[in-house]
């Protein structure tokens, strides 16, 4: 599965229980907050499935915020690699 096909059943799960974001500001503030718990994690050396909990969240609300700014992340993150390639 890709990251768009993920983002996809992510905004059916949310539409459906309804939940979708109210605007991007949220987004971004749960980014960066989970942003912290993945450093938390990693400063309490938590075990592999705490760390991966965190990463899921920090991808889920990645995931929201190019939703709602209609960003193909995949498309993006291939983009960014070329050009690095390219330095």
């Amino acid at each position: 599965m890709n990251l768009e096909e993920l983002k996809k059943k992510q905004i059916e799960q949310m539409t459906r229980k309804g939940n979708l974001p109210k605007d991007e500001k949220e987004v971004v503030l749960h980014l960066v907050e989970e942003v912290g718990e993945v450093c938390e994690a990693i400063r309490e050396r938590q075990k592999k499935d705490d760390f991966e909990k965190e990463v899921a969240d920090v991808l889920w609300q990645l995931n929201k915020l190019c939703w709602i700014r209609k960003v193909n992340l995949e498309d993006a993150f291939l983009r960014k690699l070329e050009k690095n390639e390219k330095r």
